[in-house]
């Protein structure tokens, strides 16, 4: 396999996402892939839709599915100056003053929109401080060797998700973002749960026990997809220090703000993600 992804990921970008076509029609038409899953992922984020509005973004979703593997490929091949090219900041400065002046360190809420990789790599090679990713393990060890391999290709250093807090004290130094895609499906006993696009959803709290803790500003990172293979990102300021004193008050916030963006761009989220399989504990244990 390896090999072979080598070979694509060497193909020039726009003749690798010609690809997307095909790619889309055997994942959609012929593997169903996870197409019910996705059918009732949009059947409850969006109810008010009709069934042809659904379908549209379902296939379409797709679409972006098979573009974003293609990309993720290509990424490991990519120079920076086409990161820089394809991957433009709408608004640095906001991280730039949410920083004091790129001095210390800050939080970077994701969901899975856009392309949240070619966003690192960008970040990488456009500002003046490191993007560092948090990641959680994936269960494939080839695929977790792989995107750890690629994520670091620039200088960034891949945080383990066990090992956050550690290792953000120890590089308290090092001037930097800490990327965390927040929208992962988080644990059903500790977890902090909520609505999330109309069903109950965990979310991992770390977040924002590392920003109190720290007092480190807490921003949303939002990736557009401009047309394939093409993105604007834009900072949001969601929290700066000192943080309010409501518990969970800043990942309620980050929640509010993720579904407004997956409603202004759906059909680039990952609708194939197994979110909602966890219920909550009271559901579980009636």
């Amino acid at each position: 396999m390896k090999w072979a992804l080598a070979l694509l990921a060497a193909l020039p970008t726009p003749l690798l996402l010609s690809l997307a076509r095909p790619g889309y029609l055997l994942l959609y038409h012929v593997l169903r892939y996870r197409r019910a899953t996705v059918r009732d992922n949009l059947a409850h984020a969006f109810p008010d839709l009709s069934d042809g509005e659904r379908r549209r973004i379902e296939k379409a979703s797709y679409r972006h599915l098979v573009r974003l593997f293609l990309e993720v490929l290509r990424s490991t091949r990519m120079r920076r100056d086409e990161f820089a090219r394809r991957v433009r900041f709408s608004n640095i400065d906001v991280l730039e003053r949410a920083t004091n002046g790129w001095q210390r360190q800050a939080v970077l809420l994701l969901i899975h929109q856009g392309n949240w990789e070619w966003m690192l790599h960008a970040a990488m090679a456009q500002l003046p401080i490191a993007v560092d990713p948090v990641y959680k393990a994936l269960h494939s060890e080839f695929w977790d060797r792989y995107m750890r391999a690629a994520r670091a290709r620039f200088g960034a250093e891949p945080i383990a998700l066990t090992d956050v807090a550690r290792a953000v004290i120890r590089g308290r130094r090092r001037r930097r973002a800490i990327a965390m895609l927040a929208d992962q499906s988080g644990p059903r006993h500790g977890g902090y749960w909520t609505d999330f696009l109309n069903r109950p959803a965990s979310f991992y709290r770390g977040a924002e026990k590392l920003a109190r803790t720290l007092e480190l500003p807490v921003l949303f990172a939002q990736c557009r997809l401009l047309r394939p293979g093409y993105y604007e990102v834009t900072f949001h300021e969601l929290s700066l220090p000192p943080h309010a004193a409501t518990d969970d008050a800043l990942l309620e916030l980050y929640v509010r703000t993720a579904e407004r963006m997956i409603a202004a761009q759906p059909e680039c989220y990952l609708w194939t993600n197994r979110r909602w399989k966890k219920k909550p504990p009271q559901e579980s244990s009636t």
